[in-house]
């Protein structure tokens, strides 16, 4: 079941959901809106490909985290930013990440393909959300840190997570600051990785 503004807010003042800074103006009908931090990390241009299994591999693909304001996005570009707002969901609650109509409508996407929020993601220590920011238009994006930048939609669901995110040897949790892929620390040398064909 997705939470109304009303719900979230509720939520929120109870200590199921964590939002940090909570502003009530951010309130929409069915979500909250995030925005964007000064934290972005760029890719690393190489014809080297990156190897999904190995941390070396994919932290060789990125820059460093920079600070910058504002913050320009080239014609076809992928980065990584994050969210001002730290967020915390209990293992009741999950969270999905969507774009905004406005920003889509200039040619931004905010994830790629990854817009579940976890049960249990940052509920032992509230996390900062990475974007997966792509321009799709023919000109650069100007972005500024503070706008908003994404609608975090809250579910609540029948029963509460049996293994909730924050139990995973969390991965992502704790940070202000975008993270590359830790995919290599999850299924690096093919840990969990079916061989089988079909």
């Amino acid at each position: 079941m997705w939470l109304t503004d009303a719900a979230i807010a509720e939520a929120v003042s109870q200590g199921e959901v964590v939002i940090t800074p909570f502003v009530q103006e951010m309130s929409r009908p069915a979500s909250h809106l995030l925005t964007l931090s000064d934290r972005v990390v760029r890719t690393r241009a190489s014809y080297q490909p990156i190897d999904v299994f190995s941390r070396e591999s994919v932290q060789q693909a990125f820059m460093p985290v920079e600070r910058v304001s504002p913050i320009l996005l080239a014609p076809g570009e992928f980065a990584l930013a994050a969210t001002r707002e730290c967020v915390g969901l209990s293992p009741m609650h999950l969270g999905r990440l969507t774009g905004m109509s406005h920003l889509a409508r200039l040619g931004l996407i905010v994830h790629v393909t990854a817009d579940l929020v976890s049960p249990g993601f940052g509920w032992d220590v509230p996390t900062a959300i990475t974007l997966e920011l792509v321009n799709h238009h023919a000109r650069p994006l100007m972005l500024h840190p503070g706008m908003p930048i994404c609608h975090l939609m809250v579910g609540q669901m029948a029963l509460p997570a049996r293994q909730p995110y924050h139990w995973l040897g969390v991965r992502y949790g704790g940070s202000e600051e975008p993270t590359v892929s830790r995919y290599p620390d999850e299924f690096g040398s093919g840990k969990g990785v079916s061989r089988t064909a079909g």
